[in-house]
This record gives C-alpha cells, sequence and structure tokens, in this order.
C-alpha cells in the first residue's frame, strides 16, 4: 500500500511556521526516491543540484525573503519539459536533449518561486502513449501494486507523487496524459483550457492539443499550483489572452451531466463508484448522451497523428530506428492521413465543441469515470468493460480525449477503490475559461477534503 504524506499544502504551512526546512524536505523526498526505485518513476535525479536548491531555500526564509508559498518544496517535473539543470530526453533515443541552461516556463516560473526542481520523470516515449509501458528506460509501475501500470504518458509523476516521493509534479496532457496516470495512481490530475496554461519548453505531441498541467496530493495542492500555470506568456501565442488565476466560486448548486451511453462504456464497478459519488454531493446531476462519439475520437486520433508525425518528420526520415518500434508505427500511421482527412477531422472537431457546449444546454461541468477500469495489469493488451473488447492503449483514453479535443479543462479525483485494491477516480470536465470554477466544482465531490 502506499504511505499517506503531506500535501504541498501541508509542506508550505510548516515551511511557513519554521517548523520544517526544505532541506529536510528534499532529503525525505531522496530518501522516498531511494527507496521506492522499484518504480522506475525517476529518469534522472541529481543529489547535489537538488540538495543546493533547498539550502538556497533555507537561507532565503531565515533571512525573511521567501519568493513564495512553496519556496522550498520539491517539486518533479515530466521529461518534455525542458529545464536548465536536468537532461530532457522525451524518454527516447530519438535527439536526447542536454541541460542547456533553459528552462520551460512553467518550470522557470516554479524556479522563481523558489521551489526545489526536484528531478526528471518517467513517460511514455515522446508523450505518444496511455500505457508509460514504452519508455528508453523501461515501464513505470504502480505504487499500489506494482504489477500493474501507472498509465500515461506522464506515468513517473503520478508514481511519484502517489508514492509520497513528492507531493506535487508536472504532468502534460495531449489525450488524458495528466488525468489518466493520475486516476491510475489515485491522486490529482488537472488540465487547464488550451491556451491558459503556456506550452513554451514543452516538447510537443500535438500542438492543438496539448495543455501542460499538474498532478498533485489534494485539489488544495492544485489550487497553490495553478497561479504558476495560468497566464499569458509572450512565448506562447496560445496564452495571447490567457487570465492569470483568479479564484472563481463554484455555483451554489451547479448543474452536473453525467456523459453516458455508447461509447462512453464502462465496467460496472467504475460505474457504482462514479454514481456514489455523484449523489454524494449537493448538486442537480442528470444523465446525457453524445452522439457519434467514435467518429469524434476518430477526429482526435487523426488530428494527434497527423500534428505528432509533422513535428518528427525530418527524424523520422533520417533516423526511424532511434524511435522505438511502437511510437514509429504511430508516427508512420500519422503520415498516411490525406490533407482532406485532416480537414475533415477538423470539421469534426468544430462539431464537437458546439455540441458540448451548446446543445448539451447550460451546465456547470460534465462528469465521466476518468478510466472505464482500474489500472491494467503489465503485459494485458486488451480490455473488456460494458459489452466493448479495446485495446489496454484505447481504454486508457476511453473518456479523457473529449477534453482535449474541445479544450476544456478537467479533474482527475480519487473516488474509490477497486476490489482489488487499486483507485478508481471520476473526473470533471469545465466550460473553457473557468478552471478555477471547475476546481472548487470538484471540492465537492472529493472524498479527501
Amino acid at each position: 500500500m502506499c504511505p499517506e504524506p503531506e500535501t504541498a499544502t501541508l509542506q508550505a504551512d510548516a515551511l511557513a511556521s519554521g517548523s520544517t526546512t526544505s532541506s529536510d524536505l528534499t532529503e525525505r523526498a531522496l530518501k522516498r526516491a531511494q527507496e521506492r526505485a522499484d518504480l522506475n518513476a525517476f529518469v534522472s535525479l541529481d543529489l547535489k543540484t537538488v540538495l543546493d536548491q533547498a539550502k538556497s531555500s533555507d537561507a532565503r526564509r531565515s533571512a525573511g525573503k521567501a519568493l513564495s508559498p512553496i519556496d522550498g518544496i520539491p517539486i518533479a517535473i515530466k521529461d518534455n519539459y525542458l529545464t536548465r539543470d536536468f537532461p530532457t530526453t522525451a524518454c527516447s533515443r530519438a535527439l536526447p536533449r542536454a541541460a542547456s541552461g533553459v528552462d520551460a516556463t512553467i518550470v522557470a516560473n516554479l524556479r522563481a518561486a523558489g521551489a526545489i526542481i526536484f528531478g526528471k520523470t518517467n513517460m511514455h516515449e515522446w508523450a505518444f502513449g496511455a500505457t508509460n509501458t514504452t519508455s528508453s528506460i523501461g515501464p513505470t509501475r504502480n505504487p499500489h501494486d506494482a504489477n500493474h501500470i501507472t498509465g500515461g504518458s506522464s506515468g513517473g509523476s503520478a508514481a511519484a507523487v502517489a508514492a509520497g516521493i513528492v507531493s506535487a509534479a508536472l504532468g502534460s496532457d495531449t489525450g488524458g496524459s495528466v488525468r489518466i496516470p493520475s486516476g491510475a495512481c489515485g491522486v490529482y490530475g488537472f488540465k487547464p483550457t488550451y491556451g491558459r496554461a503556456s506550452r513554451h519548453g514543452v516538447l510537443p505531441l500535438s500542438w492543438s492539443l496539448d495543455a501542460p498541467g499538474p498532478i498533485a496530493r489534494s485539489l488544495d495542492d492544485i489550487a497553490l499550483l495553478l497561479p504558476f500555470f495560468l497566464g499569458s506568456d509572450p512565448n506562447d501565442a496560445s496564452t495571447t489572452h490567457a487570465k492569470p488565476f483568479e479564484d472563481q466560486p463554484a455555483p451554489a448548486a451547479p448543474r452536473i451531466l453525467n456523459l453516458v451511453g455508447k461509447g462512453l462504456e464502462r465496467s460496472d464497478e467504475v460505474e457504482l463508484a462514479v454514481r456514489k459519488a455523484l449523489d454524494g454531493a449537493e448538486a442537480s446531476v442528470e444523465d446525457a448522451e453524445i452522439p457519434a462519439m467514435r467518429s469524434f475520437f476518430a477526429a482526435w486520433e487523426a488530428i494527434l497523428h497527423v500534428e505528432a508525425s509533422s513535428y518528427h518528420e525530418k527524424l523520422l526520415a533520417d533516423e526511424p530506428a532511434a524511435f522505438t518500434s511502437v511510437t514509429r508505427a504511430h508516427l508512420e500511421a500519422g503520415r498516411q492521413i490525406t490533407a482532406t482527412e485532416a480537414m475533415h477531422a477538423q470539421k469534426l472537431r468544430a462539431r464537437f465543441i458546439e455540441l458540448l457546449l451548446k446543445d448539451l444546454g447550460d451546465w456547470d461541468a460534465l462528469a465521466l469515470p476518468t478510466l472505464p477500469v482500474p489500472a491494467p495489469r503489465h503485459g494485458q493488451d486488451r480490455q473488456s468493460f460494458g459489452g466493448r473488447d479495446v485495446t489496454t492503449q484505447d481504454s486508457m483514453t476511453w473518456f479523457c480525449w473529449p477534453g482535449n479535443l474541445a479544450g476544456l479543462p478537467c479533474v482527475s479525483l480519487p473516488v474509490d477503490t477497486s476490489t482489488n485494491g487499486l483507485p478508481i477516480s471520476m473526473m470533471l470536465m469545465g466550460r473553457p475559461g473557468k478552471d478555477e470554477s471547475l476546481l472548487n466544482i470538484a471540492r465537492q465531490f472529493d472524498r479527501g477534503r
């Protein structure tokens, strides 16, 4: 079983009160990382680099010059974020990048706030997969049961948080890659509205779908971290009109649409857990269906493959063997999609957004399970649920891709435990730009509150 370590919020309080130091937090995190090396959660972790940051933080606090509430808190970084003091490889042997002295914008924001950039976490190669089993350093293992996957592609980040190594970590989300491993590992994950969080310095998978997001041990932790994600960045044109974090209260009795029906099947155990969570809050909950879900899924998949293949075009042509066979197959598939097919996918995307934001009527959040089944076992290639039999990869993205296709803010939170001791999580999707309100709606359903 996983330990129940401190949240980032509790760590911030302890640092502020002087009951702990950054050096103490960091040394404990390093010890836990060593104890849980079996999880294979970290790609790179340098003792001196990390402890030097902690000593600097302690010196600032001693002088009464803490940079922010998170000054001194260790935060792990997914290996597709550029970091000035750690190499960035995207867990691929294709074009790894040495530490270059450059930080991704969000990493720079955290560093400027005094956070300890703790190390780089394992991920599915180039973020092109949802299981975290394809990686240059091998698969990540689930802290709840090492025989099960973490989900991906931010699996190392979720495992590090769930195992109590760090209280928070960075992920990126193109079809659920923050929410999937958060759901599988029983922690909290947040995907901001597309264009509210800078992607600058995050190696892309699909630039019109990608969104960076935090993974943490509580919703309070997510709220603590979101100010360092949200807001405009001159290095990312998509954020030109992005608003900074500003608390938005949830409606007194939010209207929740529980999405069900064809293409949204789930196991009986997951269905029961989500229904129980929805029934336990002061909210108006109604079931709703979305027609032709699989055609919209195909549109998301086409856009993802085309944009990923475009980004990797030169390296794929020059050194195809540098990619694993699995990733190479995905990239080659993207090259086969015609311009007409790609344009049709974009038309379907526009229709999907219209359907969610207009045709479904007035709603404050859309509810779904995060995953249709608890975390599968390593080596399980297929999953059966609700009369469906699909690949494990497709089962992991089963509910998460709509948030990326429509650019909506999304949050995953644990709501129950399966009969075999694995987490079951629920996802809420909000209206564009209503990230803070969504976070407060989620509090009404949070069993950990």
